[in-house]
């Protein structure tokens, strides 16, 4: 007899086929408890990273520095000075420009602006926007350098008040590449969110549009990594006329 016009299969090879799925089905099930032991005993192995474990603070204690730094990246110059200490000597000594990040979606490029703006310690760093933010990317530089949340375009305006000149970056068409453009005191410094850039609002808000020349086939940079060469720009600039005044 034919189904569908297939042969059936001779009852004795169905009777193999049959005994071997249930030998190969009894492997499987034998073998996943020892799987989720083994998984269970590799868990335990990983060392306890955490700042209270107690390898950890038996390193601190002996003066390993590898564990210190992991504890808390601050240069050596700080590292046994209170948070609140540290906030003020950089108040005192930040460079005279603000940084704005309107509408950033991923948190990872959030805190890479915000770890950013403690490395070229921008005067002030304010986020325009709804989202929440999660900051566990900026290694702690938030307890180090104030983050204002700016909810509308009217405070926003009232911060730019405070500032000579607005400058937006975005690789946008009758932008100023990096290269021909020479920052002043009291910037402030404008990067739009990821694939929109500036919004056009923020666009017409703009002194200047500035963007970084690029030489590959890419079209735009990252802008946690954007956000880094802009405020590295503006304090070398800075530093050079200063030495030279």
């Amino acid at each position: 007899m034919k189904l569908d016009g297939r042969k059936p299969y001779p009852l004795c090879v169905k009777n193999i086929i049959l005994i071997l799925i249930q030998i190969i089905t009894t492997q499987i099930i034998t073998q996943v408890p020892a799987k989720n032991i083994d998984m269970k005993e590799k868990i335990k192995t990983i060392p306890d990273l955490s700042a209270t474990s107690p390898k950890h603070l038996e390193a601190i204690a002996a003066g390993n520095d590898h564990f210190r730094l992991w504890e808390r990246n601050v240069i050596d110059e700080f590292k046994d000075i209170p948070d609140e200490e540290i906030k003020q000597r950089l108040k005192e000594t930040a460079f005279p420009y603000g940084v704005v990040a309107e509408n950033f979606i991923g948190d990872f490029n959030l805190a890479t602006l915000i770890r950013n703006s403690d490395v070229f310690n921008a005067k002030e760093v304010f986020y325009l926007g709804d989202k929440k933010i999660d900051r566990r990317g900026a290694q702690g530089c938030y307890h180090r350098k104030d983050i204002t949340w700016l909810s509308t375009i009217e405070q926003f305006k009232e911060i730019q008040k405070r500032y000579a000149t607005t400058i937006g970056i975005d690789n946008i068409s009758g932008a100023i590449p990096i290269s021909d453009y020479n920052f002043v005191p009291e910037t402030l410094l404008i990067f739009g969110s990821e694939g929109v850039g500036l919004t056009p609002a923020m666009q017409a808000m703009c002194d200047k549009i500035v963007y970084i020349e690029q030489h590959g086939s890419i079209r735009s940079l990252n802008v946690g990594t954007a956000s880094g060469i802009i405020l590295y720009e503006f304090v070398r600039q800075y530093q050079i006329r200063n030495n030279n005044d």
